[in-house]
């Protein structure tokens, strides 16, 4: 499934609620955002049928994200009806890893293939601050659990702020590489009306880099295999990576592979665009051909692709926060 740029479209972001059990200082106000309701969320067997008319279109990756994905009553029961679609050929899940110790080993044994988590310091203090609710000893107890039961290999997604968290780079890729982890760090990004300035908190990839090669000399560029535009750096055994994403300094757009669905039913062609596709009313109202509505639908959408995200002109009063799209 091909966009208007001849881009390959095979990747689909599900997110399955906006909810969440932490409260992370860029993702959202301290207060919380407007939570979806019930009724406006779709069901997992809505989001079977739209996985289905994906993959019939093209879709060959999944990744469940949120909110906390974790956090959604029956969430190892629809990994297993996904796992379950033929034609999905790699599942995946990104979370905060707090609900992990428990459930790893289900998830695993559903179909589940691997798991990223999101961790921004090493620092439990630190960690009490960005997360305002959380306990970072459960996020290692997570990781552990993601590692014994085989949803590997893990990815760690660190998200770096000047003035935050910037002075653990170094740590942060010593522990990654000590435990073979692939590390990533993410360019802070101006998409929600969180606690920090992009203006005053951004720091570029080129820095971060330069940091860690400091601290590093010995790591190279190499390859990971996996579906996102992450730049690498590893040692020569090759055991554990440290990756740099850099939608701000270095746009990837030009291999962008990807659409994401949010939980209320709207197929999103860009994460830096307030355009969407809302298939509810199809998979609603039960008229005519729905499998093949969804299709038309998605490949509708496939065609709105912008060229370029051009320098973040979604961020307005109307653009979603980031636990409502799914990152």
């Amino acid at each position: 499934m091909d966009d208007a740029y001849s881009r390959e479209i095979d990747y689909l972001r599900i997110s399955i609620t906006d909810r969440c059990n932490l409260r992370c200082l860029y993702c959202m106000p301290e207060e919380g955002v407007s939570r979806m309701g019930h009724s406006d969320i779709l069901r997992y067997e809505e989001i079977v049928e739209i996985v289905e008319a994906g993959v019939a279109s093209g879709i060959r990756k999944i990744r469940i994200t949120g909110g906390e994905p974790l956090v959604r009553p029956g969430v190892v029961q629809f990994v297993g009806m996904l796992k379950n679609i033929r034609g999905v050929e790699e599942l995946s899940i990104t979370t905060n890893a707090v609900m992990l110790p428990e459930l790893a080993g289900p998830l695993a044994d559903a179909g589940l293939d691997r798991v990223n988590v999101s961790l921004d310091t090493l620092d439990p203090v630190n960690f009490s601050r960005i997360t305002r609710v959380g306990r970072i000893e459960k996020v290692f107890e997570g990781i552990n659990a993601a590692v014994v039961n085989g949803l590997g290999p893990v990815k760690i997604n660190s998200v770096v702020i000047r003035g935050f968290n910037d002075h653990e780079v170094s740590n942060l890729s010593e522990w990654a590489l000590s435990n073979e982890y692939n590390l990533r760090f993410i360019e802070y990004m101006p998409i929600s009306n969180g606690f920090f300035s992009f203006a005053e908190n951004y720091i570029s990839s080129d820095e971060i880099k330069e940091i860690v090669l400091d601290r590093f000399p010995e790591l190279k560029e190499c390859s990971r295999a996996g579906n996102g535009p992450a730049r690498y750096l590893c040692r020569a055994d090759q055991k554990g990576s440290i990756g740099f994403i850099e939608a701000v300094s270095h746009a990837f757009c030009s291999n962008c592979n990807r659409l994401r669905l949010t939980a209320d039913g709207k197929l999103k062609p860009c994460l830096f665009s307030n355009d969407e596709t809302d298939l509810v009313p199809v998979l609603r109202n039960r008229d005519g051909d729905v499998r093949g509505g969804l299709i038309r639908l998605f490949r509708n959408t496939v065609l709105m692709k912008p060229e370029s995200h051009e320098d973040f002109q979604r961020v307005n009063a109307d653009s979603r926060c980031m636990n409502e799209i799914g990152g």
